[in-house]
């Protein structure tokens, strides 16, 4: 049993997680999983180039180099939503199919964005912090903003900014989103407003939250111009999606002069974000936190993306293509003995 188990091909789990028994569970009978631990120092080993299909997480770049020494990867596939560490194009051209898991994450980062916003505007975080260092005193919460009527900015209307658009309105908030890929009447449906560019967002907006991918055209799409566009009353920042949208330097300044009044950073653009890093050692804003990339966990959510991540890299050893194919524009079949 143990001899025909490893004639099956291998699928490799390459960062972030050890755990494979989900995977196990999913390919059993397919192909044999086995969990690398990588980062970006790490060598590849082996073992790793022989992998069929690989299960991507966030802490490895899929690049041109990477992509030729995966001699033997049929399939990618990002263990989540976010493509932007991997060149699709190449992937495709090499014969590798690369998907994603597309409806992971949206309850659990709406709901983080949603917690975010309350905890800025109420100043939740910071009363805490406050209260378990011995200041308490309930004038602390002094900058505290009711909800109801602050308009909310939302850059990115997709799956997650819609759900976001949804949590919003139930507490009164003014909804606005710029999208430029969202099709006419969305706004309608939902009840929200929509704006034709940053600029127009920025400058109406008492919160704003970036909910968008992150590809070479909005890479530092927060930056000194586009804060520049904040109104004079200032603005509470959330950025639950990618680290690289924000130009820190730029952020770091406007936190500083007072036109960001409050920030939450789930990602940041170098992950872990170093404890020496400016953002925490030079800001004296109370109304600022950052969090561990954690915006899109549940305990529900995680087994569930595990298990169709790894349906989609079965799909794949099992002859047909995956569900979530976001290469297939440049997909170039190989030949069946180029495997």
């Amino acid at each position: 049993m143990e001899g025909g188990a490893e004639r099956l091909p291998l699928v490799a789990m390459m960062d972030f997680l050890s755990d494979v028994s989900v995977e196990i569970s999913v390919l059993a009978g397919v192909a044999r999983v086995k969990s690398f631990m990588l980062t970006p120092e790490h060598e590849l080993p082996e073992e790793v180039l022989l992998a069929e299909g690989i299960l991507a997480w966030h802490l490895l770049e899929y690049n041109k180099e990477m992509l030729d020494k995966l001699v033997s990867a049929k399939v990618i596939v990002r263990v989540g939503i976010g493509i932007d560490s991997v060149d699709l194009k190449y992937a495709g051209l090499k014969g590798v199919y690369v998907a994603n898991v597309p409806d992971y994450g949206v309850e659990e980062v709406a709901d983080s964005s949603m917690n975010h916003i309350l905890n800025l505007l109420r100043r939740t975080v910071c009363a805490s912090l406050q209260a378990n260092d011995s200041r308490w005193n309930t004038l602390r919460a002094s900058g505290a903003t009711r909800l109801r009527g602050q308009t909310l900015g939302i850059v990115g209307f997709g799956k997650i900014g819609k759900a976001l658009a949804v949590r919003a309105k139930a507490f009164g908030l003014r909804v606005i989103f710029q999208d430029p890929a969202i099709e006419d009447g969305v706004e309608k449906s939902l009840g929200v407003e929509r704006v034709d560019t940053l600029k127009e967002l920025v400058e109406v907006s008492d919160i704003l939250s970036l909910n968008c991918w992150l590809d070479s055209n909005n890479r530092h799409l927060i930056n000194r111009e586009s804060l520049s566009w904040i109104k004079p009353s200032g603005i509470f920042f959330v950025n639950t999606a990618r680290g690289g949208l924000v130009d820190e330097g730029a952020l770091l300044e406007a936190i500083k002069d007072g036109r960001i009044k409050g920030a939450a950073l789930d990602v940041t653009e170098e992950e872990p974000y170093p404890l020496d890093g400016p953002l925490l050692t030079e800001l004296v804003n109370e109304n600022f936190y950052i969090t561990p990339h954690s915006a899109f966990y549940s305990d529900q959510g995680f087994q569930e993306m595990r298990t169709k991540a790894a349906l989609e890299v079965k799909r794949v050893l099992e002859g047909g293509r995956p569900r979530n194919c976001v290469n297939l524009d440049s997909f170039s079949p190989r030949e069946p003995d180029a495997r």
